[in-house]
């Protein structure tokens, strides 16, 4: 990993001041920022094992100053399946049965409920594909239709990460069209099931946010896989997306050989392309991840940098103009501590997306 000094530590510390000072000072007038936040204010999340997550709450102070900063509105968990025939409701059956579901929305907490598959060999994809997805859905929304007796909205975003699961992947062909023909038919089952149990529930596909940073028409690849996904995705109530870019904007990356365009870039690139399907957008699980140490490795100087951005008029004022309000953080333990002034950063930018909170509706 790439070690920083005090002075880069100081300078990000200086800038997210610079800009915290910046947006107080901008709040006070009619800025479109202001205007643009007001007139939607962002849901935030953070996973991604909320059992967890709320005891060290109650535990760990630096998880408490996380808690306090971040201010979630909702709680990510999520359904993944390793075997490819079903997925691990173990902990929602546990969550369930000691009545921590229920406890999660009497504290005010929504859910937002992400299902995988394991892609270490590929193709895969066969769980989401099946009649047992569809199962284990029920099963699961069921559980928290009883929890959350007020209806309270819940997100599910599904099979995150898929077009990375057939061979060649992020690619629509002859030679992947029947597989993802076969999951969009599926997720609008899904889309059925969730919402026969929970009717305020807002359902969407996940994708890589990656998908959108190159293009290759002759085959299929990039940017001109999602077209064929088109009529589906408008059936959907939005399309969510994931960014865990490990660099920064502007960082070498060797796998390119040209300089990162970062987090907030794909973010922004996704929002352009998926509200021309549904304007109602979700960062679905965002952190700089290293993969090889995932999920324990993340970079924190990255999160700062990437906040940085996203903190500028500009930036939120255009994901927010295309439909951006729901966004959740991975993994709360890179923020534990405020390493590279992470947690600093992503404090003001909650400060930013929840200006309207203090508006009655």
């Amino acid at each position: 990993m790439t070690s920083y000094s005090r002075r880069q530590y100081l300078q990000g510390m200086l800038a997210t001041s610079l800009l915290l000072a910046l947006y107080q000072c901008n709040s006070m007038s009619s800025s479109p920022l202001v205007e643009a936040a007001e007139s939607r204010r962002w849901q935030l999340g953070i996973g991604a094992d909320p059992s967890k997550f709320l005891t060290e709450v109650r535990m760990d102070p630096a998880v408490h100053a996380v808690a306090q900063a971040w201010t979630p509105q909702f709680l990510t968990g999520w359904l993944n399946s390793f075997d490819h025939r079903q997925g691990d409701l173990s902990f929602w059956r546990r969550w369930h049965q000691q009545d921590l579901l229920s406890a999660w929305f009497s504290q005010g907490y929504s859910l937002q409920i992400v299902t995988w598959e394991d892609d270490q060999v590929r193709p895969t994809g066969e769980y989401h594909i099946s009649p047992q997805y569809l199962e284990d859905l029920e099963e699961l929304a069921r559980y928290i239709r009883q929890a959350n007796p007020q209806g309270r909205p819940t997100y599910w975003t599904l099979a995150t990460e898929f077009s990375f699961w057939r061979l060649p992947a992020d690619t629509y062909n002859s030679a992947t069209a029947e597989y993802y023909q076969a999951l969009m038919q599926n997720l609008l089952r899904a889309k059925a099931v969730i919402k026969n149990q929970l009717p305020t529930a807002w359902v969407a596909p996940s994708w890589g946010g990656w998908i959108v940073t190159f293009d290759d028409s002759s085959s299929g690849a990039g940017r001109s896989m999602i077209p064929p996904f088109a009529t589906f995705l408008q059936e959907m109530d939005g399309v969510a997306f994931q960014a865990m870019r490990p660099k920064s904007a502007g960082e070498y990356n060797v796998q390119i050989q040209s300089a990162d365009l970062g987090n907030p870039e794909q973010i922004r690139q996704c929002c352009e392309v998926f509200s021309r399907y549904r304007p109602s957008l979700m960062v679905s699980h965002y952190e700089p991840a290293i993969k090889e140490f995932h999920p324990n490795g993340g970079r924190a100087d990255t999160a700062t940098q990437d906040f940085l951005i996203m903190m500028r008029p500009t930036w939120m004022e255009a994901v927010t103009r295309l439909g951006l309000d729901k966004f959740s953080l991975m993994h709360y333990g890179l923020y534990k501590g405020n390493p590279y002034n992470a947690l600093a950063a992503a404090q003001t930018f909650q400060e930013i997306t929840q200006r309207k909170s203090c508006i009655p509706g």
